[in-house]
């Protein structure tokens, strides 16, 4: 039989492939009921979800099939790629799965989606479980930077739940619903966060400290255009060229100028990050590490406090009046009464110093507060 035909038979067997009873109960006691959505438990005290799910929620609880609620905490969450990290207090005898490997995700494959459609588990905590195939690899689509398509029925409820395959493996989260009406209904097109950029972020999530993360970019200066062949570089900084074609990013293919962007932006930014770009250089295949930006989080930057100067012991005070309810200096513990000593590490005497410490904030900084014995780092987010 020839290579195409054994290739077929292949894909036919992995399509008709089944999940076993004991895998089957496994995926549902790591489901995760969150706020009208879905989330899913990686270990035994933390649960992924999307950020949507959780966004505005200020009392958040996890809720498991066999009955048990956890209060949870926001460790952290990626607005941009929508997802969420949550760590359940006093959590015990959870049942957790582990993220499948880029390789595992195969288009063809058998997957199972669990969630809570339209809040019927509700009822009786019992998730609906839906299964179809794996309609792509890897792929770029809008801010899903890093995602997979599945046409397994999924609709509104099923939002930061799993997507798995026959041997209980994490393929993703389930977070979209693509529709050519623009209706919150299943057309057999949904997208899932991919399980890699799932594991790539969790860490950064478990220490935002319940802000906001923030993805890589471009480097500054990065211009790119498609031509008939793929993305070209018309304009970058080294050691980037004009006339590079982009092939690869980071081992993904780059078929175009949005594709490319996007897998640039896939991952979380930290100082000093890097992708690996294969690139044809007058014909020739090179691989370069490229400087990566940062992307924008959405939003004007809110701390959530109001201050006035005051006079004392012939020096002026710089003093917090008040805070508001929920904000990010509400959440560092900052009061009204407390004075601002620095800020950023500057001094502050002044409000010209503080609007000086504060400028060029964006969503997801840190900014470093001390006021007598307190010295606390809050987390800038975008104004509700």
């Amino acid at each position: 039989m020839s290579r195409a035909g054994l290739l077929l038979l292949a894909l036919a067997a992995l399509a008709g492939a089944d999940m076993d009873r004991a895998t089957l109960e496994r995926i549902h006691a790591a489901y995760a009921f969150v706020h009208g959505g879905s989330g899913v438990a990686i270990a035994p005290d933390l649960v992924l979800t999307n950020h949507h799910v959780i966004d505005g929620e200020r009392d958040l609880a996890v809720r498991f099939m066999d009955g048990r609620s956890f209060a949870a905490d926001l460790l952290g969450t990626d607005p941009v790629g929508d997802i969420a990290l949550l760590r359940l207090r006093s959590a015990t005898g959870v049942t957790t799965v582990a993220f499948a490997a880029a390789e595992d995700l195969e288009p063809g494959i058998p997957v199972w989606a669990l969630g809570n459609p339209f809040s019927l588990g509700d009822l009786d905590d019992r998730p609906t479980l839906s299964r179809g195939v794996l309609s792509t690899g890897r792929l770029v689509r809008g801010d899903y930077t890093d995602a997979v398509q599945t046409d397994a029925p999924v609709n509104p409820g099923n939002s930061g739940g799993p997507l798995f395959d026959a041997r209980g493996r994490l393929l993703g989260i389930n977070g979209q619903i693509r529709t050519i009406t623009g209706m919150r209904v299943n057309s057999g097109i949904g997208l899932a966060i991919a399980a890699p950029q799932l594991a790539a972020f969790v860490p950064v999530l478990a220490e935002a400290g319940g802000g906001m993360v923030r993805h890589a970019g471009p480097p500054a200066g990065l211009v790119i255009d498609d031509d008939l062949d793929g993305p070209v570089v018309r304009s970058a900084s080294a050691p980037l060229l004009p006339g590079d074609r982009l092939v690869t990013i980071d081992g993904r293919p780059a078929t175009s100028r949005a594709v490319a962007l996007g897998i640039l932006a896939a991952g979380p930014w930290r100082p000093g990050a890097e992708a690996v770009a294969g690139i044809l250089r007058d014909g020739q295949p090179v691989a370069l590490s490229i400087p990566l930006g940062r992307t924008v989080v959405p939003g004007r930057p809110w701390i959530g406090w109001q201050v006035e100067e005051r006079q004392r012991g012939g020096r002026t005070e710089v003093v917090i009046t008040t805070v508001d309810g929920g904000s990010p200096a509400a959440r560092a513990g900052l009061r009204p009464g407390m004075v601002l000593e620095t800020v950023a590490g500057r001094p502050i005497r002044s409000r010209v110093d503080l609007l000086r410490a504060v400028a060029g904030l964006e969503p997801s900084d840190r900014l470093a507060v001390a006021s007598g014995s307190a010295a606390v780092v809050l987390v800038i987010a975008p104004r509700p």
